[in-house]
C-alpha cells in the first residue's frame, strides 16, 4: 500500500509540473463546456421568412405581425412576385416565405375557410421541419383568435372548437441546454481521462522513465493502480467544476441523486480510462496515442444518441450502439438530471455499462502487463 501512495504522489508531482497537463484538466473542459452549450442546440431560432402579400388587408398584416413579433422569425423582404421566392431561396436569402392570397381577408369573412401558403426551404430539413410546426401553430393560434372574434360579434351563433392543453412532464420550458449539457459532461469524461491516460503511459515509454519503474520494487499491478487513481481523482475534480459551472452558470436543473451520480460515474471511468490504458499498449509516441483515442472518440460520440436519437438509426447499427459504453452513460446521466431517476430505472443501462468499463479495463491491464514484460 505504501508503494501505491509513493507511486500516486509521483504522478500528481509529475502532472502539476507539466503546465499544459494542468490547462487540459482544469481549464480547457471549462472552454468546452461554453463552446459546445452555445453551439450545439435543437433550438431554431431567426429563420429568415419573406411576405407575399397579395390581399394587402388588415387581417394580412395583422398575421404578418403575429410571425414578426416571434425571435422565431426574421422577416427579411416582402415582395409581390412568387417567383422572388425561388430565388431568395436559391441565394440563401430566405428560408420560409408566407404566401396570402387574393381576397383572403373577404373569404374569411364569408366562412369560405381561405386557405394561405408557406413555401419552406428543405434543404436542412431539420429546420424546415421545425419551421413549418412554428408557422403551422402561429397561424393555429391566430384561427383561434379569430374565431373568438367571430362568437363575440355573434352571440346567437355557436363555434366549437378543440383545444389541447398541453403538459410537461419533465424541462417544463423545453430548455435544449438542459438536454444537451448532461450530454456534454459525458462527452468531456470521455475525451479527458482517455487522452490523459493513453498519453501519460506513452510519454513514460518515449523519456525512458517507465522502464526505470519496471526495474524498481514495484510490482506491475501496484505500477497500473499508481497510473489510474490519479486519473479517477481528476476526473472526478473535472466533473465537479463542469457540473458546478452547467448548475450555476448555465442554471441546469440537478433533479436525481449526486451519490448515485458519482457512483455510477465511476464505473463509467473504468472505461474511459482503460480505453486510454489499452490505447497506450499499441501506440509508441503521444501523436500516435492522440490519434487513436480521437478515433475511438469519434465513433462513441456518433453512435451514443448525443447528436442522433438512436430510434433514427438504422437498425443494423442501432444493434452496434449496444457495444459502445457511452450510450449508456448517455441515458444515465440524462435520467438522473431531468428525471431524477433511480438505480431500479437505471439498472439496465448500469449493468452492461459496469461490464463493458470492467472488461476494457481489464484488457487494458493484461495488454499493458505484456507490452512491459
Amino acid at each position: 500500500m505504501h508503494r501505491i501512495l509513493q507511486m500516486v504522489r509521483k504522478e500528481f508531482k509529475q502532472i502539476f509540473r507539466d503546465r499544459a497537463m494542468i490547462a487540459i484538466i482544469f481549464i480547457v473542459p471549462i472552454i468546452q463546456l461554453f463552446v459546445l452549450s452555445y453551439t450545439i442546440t435543437t433550438d431554431v431560432k431567426h429563420i429568415k421568412l419573406t411576405i407575399v402579400d397579395y390581399d394587402n388587408s388588415q387581417i394580412s398584416r395583422s398575421i404578418i405581425q403575429s410571425f414578426s413579433q416571434t425571435e422565431i422569425f426574421d422577416l427579411v423582404s416582402y415582395t409581390s412576385d412568387v417567383d422572388d421566392v425561388g430565388r431568395q431561396m436559391r441565394a440563401w436569402d430566405s428560408q420560409i416565405a408566407l404566401i396570402i392570397p387574393v381576397n383572403f381577408s373577404r373569404d374569411i369573412q364569408r366562412h369560405l375557410n381561405p386557405q394561405v401558403q408557406v413555401a419552406v426551404d428543405g434543404v436542412d430539413g431539420n429546420t424546415a421541419g421545425v419551421a413549418l410546426g412554428y408557422a403551422s401553430q402561429i397561424l393555429r393560434n391566430y384561427e383561434i383568435e379569430l374565431a373568438t372574434q367571430n362568437l363575440a360579434n355573434s352571440p346567437g351563433r355557436k363555434i366549437h372548437l378543440v383545444s389541447m392543453v398541453e403538459r410537461m412532464w419533465y424541462n417544463l420550458n423545453l430548455d435544449s441546454q438542459q438536454f444537451m449539457i448532461p450530454g456534454i459532461v459525458v462527452v468531456l469524461l470521455t475525451i479527458i481521462p482517455m487522452m490523459l491516460s493513453a498519453m501519460s503511459l506513452v510519454k513514460e515509454r518515449e523519456i525512458g522513465t517507465l522502464e526505470q519503474l519496471m526495474v524498481t520494487p514495484l510490482r506491475k499491478h501496484q505500477l497500473l493502480i499508481g497510473k489510474i487513481v490519479p486519473f479517477l481523482i481528476l476526473s472526478y475534480v473535472e466533473m465537479t467544476i463542469v457540473m458546478t459551472v452547467a448548475i450555476l452558470f448555465f442554471r441546469i436543473s440537478m433533479n436525481g441523486s449526486y451519490i448515485l451520480l458519482a457512483l455510477l460515474s465511476f464505473f463509467y471511468l473504468f472505461t474511459t480510462i482503460g480505453l486510454g490504458i489499452f490505447i497506450s499498449t499499441f501506440t509508441n509516441t503521444q501523436q500516435q496515442a492522440m490519434f487513436v483515442a480521437w478515433f475511438f472518440m469519434v465513433f462513441m460520440l456518433l453512435m451514443s444518441g448525443f447528436f442522433i436519437p438512436i430510434q433514427n438509426m438504422p437498425q443494423s447499427l442501432q444493434a452496434l450502439t449496444y457495444l459502445n459504453p457511452m450510450r449508456y452513460f448517455m441515458f444515465i446521466i440524462r435520467d438522473i438530471f431531468q428525471k431524477g431517476s433511480g438505480i431500479i430505472y437505471l439498472w439496465k443501462d448500469a449493468l452492461p455499462m459496469t461490464i463493458f468499463g470492467l472488461l476494457i479495463i481489464s484488457m487494458g491491464v493484461i495488454k499493458f502487463r505484456k507490452r512491459v514484460s
